[in-house]
């Protein structure tokens, strides 16, 4: 008997070390390049706070880190953009610093017209993926103006990841298409490849462009975008 609880302590002992571990993986410190829930439920409290103002995506990439700064800036806290979990805990408290409101608030961009003069065809990300580039520039065209510009393409899992290939000529096109400042915004473009034209939709933070094709997911857990999978069908003539 005396035997049989020693070792149900000694297991009692392990669980209770795994959990430990568990917790303690969960609580590490959050920086550029990190992905998972944790940064999911970081973006989701910086937006509530009023610093982040995009869509969670589970990745700690610039547009993230901006609004770490913003926050620690708020709180009083160093600034380096990398939440510890001591910082985690004080941004889920009730004592969180919220971001000051802004004495003017910037009206949300018109919609894209609907009548089209430009589609393309239909190809699956998977497709698509083998024939970017890294380093090669892409000409996207905007569905409803039949304007261009000139993108560069950089990686991409679920969908792809470009940058303006002349921040002067290319990026303030982008921002006559979606505007002047991060929203949620997404219009309908078509990517040339080659000879080939294929359907797309278009998103920019004013850093990145997050451009997705058919069969193309978010950075959320690789769901599905279905605003973004309405607009590649659109920008195929559907």
């Amino acid at each position: 008997m005396k035997r049989m609880l020693i070792f149900l302590l000694a297991v009692a002992c392990l669980c209770i070390g795994a959990s430990a571990l568990a917790e303690e993986k969960e609580r590490e410190t959050v920086s550029l390049g990190t992905k998972g829930q944790l940064v999911v439920r970081i973006q989701q409290r910086l937006a509530d706070l009023g610093y982040y103002a995009y869509k969670p995506t589970g990745s700690y990439q610039a547009v993230t880190r901006r609004a770490a700064l913003a926050y620690e800036q708020a709180a009083g806290a160093r600034q380096d953009g990398r939440l510890t979990p001591e910082e985690q805990d004080e941004l889920f408290s009730g004592s969180a610093a919220r971001a000051p409101y802004a004495a003017n608030v910037a009206l949300s961009f018109t919609a894209q017209n609907p009548y089209f003069q430009v589609t393309g065809e239909l190809w699956g990300w998977d497709e698509v993926k083998k024939e970017l580039a890294a380093g090669e520039s892409y000409t996207l065209t905007n569905c409803a103006t039949g304007e261009n510009c000139q993108m560069v393409f950089q990686d991409g899992e679920h969908h792809a990841h470009m940058t303006p290939a002349n921040p002067a000529t290319d990026g303030q096109m982008l921002k006559k298409w979606l505007g002047e400042s991060n929203s949620y915004y997404k219009i309908a473009v078509v990517v040339e490849m080659g000879e080939k034209r294929v359907a797309a939709s278009l998103q920019f933070d004013n850093a990145t462009a997050h451009v997705y094709f058919q069969g193309s997911a978010s950075h959320v857990l690789g769901m599905a975008d279905k605003e973004h999978d309405s607009l590649v069908q659109r920008a195929a003539g559907r």
